[in-house]
């Protein structure tokens, strides 16, 4: 798996200096203004604080912290190791649009009993794309995560986010 994960990123280009143009072949790292860091908000599992921390041309780590809309008391936090690619060419030389796998960690709890609440941590396995044009230093997201729950009852839930990153 990991194999052609390497295979598929070898033709990819994502983020940090903007490229000239925004060809399928590079790197993905190259394909928006601003640094490696970015922060923003995102609205799903957890909705809250976002950011995102380019390692390499293919590679990230992204990290998410807030609580569930409509649950009194309940907090979540994610972070993410993600592969970026492109595997398809969007027709314009101006955007981009990276899709991103990984695995994951999350963390979520409602601390309606105080500290003692329910707590569940469990992996996850993200799947997503950012869509991003050239010359600005943000990145409009969205991400589905299936997550299996080990800690404090076994369980599963299929969580989500769209957000918004500005890169510093």
């Amino acid at each position: 798996m990991l194999s052609l994960l390497l295979a598929l990123t070898l033709d990819a280009s994502a983020q940090t200096p903007a490229a000239t143009n925004m060809q399928r072949m590079g790197p993905v790292s190259s394909e928006h203004t601003g640094g490696n860091f970015g922060m923003g908000i995102a609205v799903g599992a957890p909705t809250g604080v976002t950011g995102k921390l380019w390692l390499e041309d293919w590679t990230s780590i992204q990290f998410s912290f807030g609580g569930a809309l409509g649950q009194y008391n309940d907090v979540g936090a994610t972070a993410d190791y993600l592969f970026q690619f492109r595997p398809f060419d969007v027709g314009d030389p101006e955007v981009s649009v990276q899709v991103h796998i990984g695995p994951g960690v999350h963390l979520g709890g409602n601390t309606e009993a105080g500290l003692t609440g329910r707590w569940l941590v469990g992996p996850r396995g993200v799947g997503g794309f950012s869509i991003m044009k050239r010359d600005m230093p943000f990145d409009l997201y969205m991400e589905i995560a299936p997550t299996i729950y080990l800690v404090d009852g076994a369980g599963w839930s299929m969580n989500g986010q769209i957000g918004l990153r500005h890169y510093m």
